[in-house]
């Protein structure tokens, strides 16, 4: 078997087209997606955006906000092992629905706090149009899900013709698909589009190119606040930062983002081969330099 040096020789002499870097770890389940499962997916998508307008097709995806500021990169004394910082952080979350369209337009988002009651304060200062909800478990149900679609999602389309056809995206949980959503639709010319099952990662447009930086600065908001207060963040600040956050990321960007995250996911222009580039290729064998120590294997 060839060591460790034969492995440095190697990707010395193929440094142009090899590197070492870190992987991501990806379940199963999302490895399975494969070129018949996106053409077919992109092959109802093209008759579904025939004729839809940038502007009519509108992404939503829900993620959590965190009470947890992350690692920050410290300078310390040469020989510290066990670098630290103090500074109050927990598992807590906000779960928050976010809503863009294809031409660049930030929704306002929907906060859903966990709690049995919501009081006025949790709802003061926060993004504009930002709507407001709890649940026991501080997850979307199917009830605020619809909630969601009514007073997002709905006001947001009636400003267009209302025979235009209109597109909205999103990832095929059970808790945000009803037969009075269905109906909807149908009355105000919607035209409902699920996205593959564990595709999300490379064809959810907020998921491609929105949710990373919204993260990094939501990061740099908590730390600034983190530095001048002590415990979580209380529920009647949240909204204050979260538009904080939104702010500080400029509208310029937002829409940037929103355009890329489109256009990353082959939806807006309609093209399917941003998101089949990204498969294993499968006529063409890739794999992976594995370096462990003194041992060295390849695999495929």
């Amino acid at each position: 078997m060839p060591g460790i040096d034969f492995v440095d020789s190697f990707m010395k002499r193929h440094d142009k087209e090899l590197s070492n870097r870190l992987c991501q770890n990806v379940k199963r389940s999302r490895a399975a997606v494969n070129e018949t499962i996106l053409n077919n997916y992109f092959d109802e998508l093209t008759t579904s955006l025939e004729g839809v307008e940038p502007s009519m097709i509108v992404n939503y995806d829900e993620t959590n906000i965190t009470d947890d500021p992350g690692r920050k990169k410290v300078i310390v004394r040469r020989g510290t092992r066990h670098p630290e910082r103090i500074v109050d952080s927990s598992k807590a979350s906000t779960s928050v629905m976010f809503s863009g369209s294809a031409d660049g337009k930030l929704l306002p988002p929907y906060i859903t706090y966990k709690a049995l009651n919501l009081y006025d304060s949790w709802t003061e200062n926060g993004p504009k149009g930002a709507v407001y909800n709890r649940s026991k478990s501080g997850w979307f149900t199917l009830e605020i899900f619809e909630d969601w679609f009514r007073k997002i999602a709905i006001p947001y389309f009636k400003k267009f013709d209302k025979d235009a056809v209109k597109v909205i995206i999103g990832d095929n949980l059970a808790s945000h698909i009803s037969l009075d959503i269905i109906n909807e639709c149908k009355m105000n010319n919607i035209k409902f589009v699920l996205l593959p099952a564990n595709s999300t990662h490379f064809t959810q447009p907020l998921d491609v190119a929105f949710f990373r930086p919204l993260k990094i600065k939501w990061r740099q908001t908590l730390s600034d606040w983190k530095e001048k207060n002590r415990g979580t963040i209380p529920k009647d600040r949240f909204p204050r930062l979260l538009k904080k956050c939104i702010d500080d990321m400029g509208e310029e960007n937002i829409a940037k983002n929103l355009i890329s995250g489109f256009k990353g996911s082959g939806i807006s222009p309609l093209d399917r081969e941003q998101v089949l580039k990204r498969l294993p290729s499968s006529t063409v064998k890739r794999g992976y330099l594995s370096l462990q120590g003194n041992k060295s294997h390849f695999a495929w």
